[in-house]
């Protein structure tokens, strides 16, 4: 019995890369807009309407009509190739949230904080956070009407 060899190769299938990318940045600066605009899966998402009980503590100036938060995280993904992927983290921007940040950020290759033109210095403490932990980032301007 003979038999040939076929010309075509079985190739395995591909076991991707996965990077994970945190999108951090001050309360109300499109976080959650920014990991759901990129997304090629309907992203996850923890948002809660804003209480009046967080009314003292939440500052709304320059973003008075939001009326929800992200009470853990945002989470989205991005095939660059078939063998990269990148996993999309978005961090809660209210203080009473930072003590998610360091878990979210363990195992992360990076991070990009995001800066509001009306409120720049609330992007601050997350370039802080990433420098201390030496975490690289980048920073993304994100401008807004008015």
């Amino acid at each position: 019995m003979a038999f040939g060899r076929s010309s075509r190769v079985k190739q395995r299938p591909v076991e991707p890369v996965t990077l994970k990318i945190l999108v951090a940045g001050g309360f109300g600066v499109g976080k959650t807009t920014a990991v759901g605009s990129v997304s090629e899966i309907r992203p996850l998402r923890t948002e809660e309407r804003l209480s009046e009980a967080g009314r003292p503590v939440d500052d709304l100036e320059g973003v008075e009509s939001k009326t929800t938060t992200t009470v853990a995280m945002d989470f989205g993904r991005i095939t660059l190739r078939e063998d990269l992927v990148l996993y999309l983290f978005g961090t809660p921007g209210q203080d009473r949230f930072w003590f998610l940040w360091d878990e979210l950020a363990q195992g992360s290759l990076g991070a990009v904080v995001l800066a509001d033109t009306r409120r720049l210095e609330d992007c601050f403490a997350a370039v802080d956070y990433f420098e201390r932990r030496r975490i690289p980032f980048t920073v993304a301007v994100n401008s807004f009407e008015g």
